[in-house]
C-alpha cells in the first residue's frame, strides 16, 4: 500500500479514534490465539533495499545503495 492509498483510507474516520493492527499470520501468532493485535508506536522515513534470503524470508537492507528507495516503516508494538 502507498501512502496515497493509506490516507486516503484514514480520512473517512474519526481523526481522533485510535489506530490498532492485527495479524492472523501463523508465525506471529500466540499458539491458541485466532490472531495478534499491534498498535503504530512510530511512522518514519529510511533508505532500504528490500531482500529476500535463501530460504525465501523477506526483508530490509538498511542503509544508502545503488537498489535503495525511501520507504516509509510503521514500527508497530504488540505491547499496549
Amino acid at each position: 500500500m502507498k501512502v496515497k492509498e493509506l490516507l486516503e483510507k484514514l480520512r473517512a474516520f474519526d481523526p481522533e479514534q485510535d489506530v490498532i493492527c492485527y495479524c492472523e499470520d501463523e508465525g506471529v501468532l500466540t499458539p491458541g490465539k485466532g490472531f495478534q493485535l499491534f498498535e503504530i508506536a512510530s511512522v518514519e522515513l529510511k533508505e532500504a533495499e528490500k531482500t529476500r534470503s535463501k530460504d525465501g524470508v523477506t526483508s530490509l537492507k538498511f542503509g544508502k545503495t545503488e537498489r535503495s528507495v525511501a520507504h516509509v516503516l510503521i514500527e508497530i508494538t504488540s505491547d499496549f
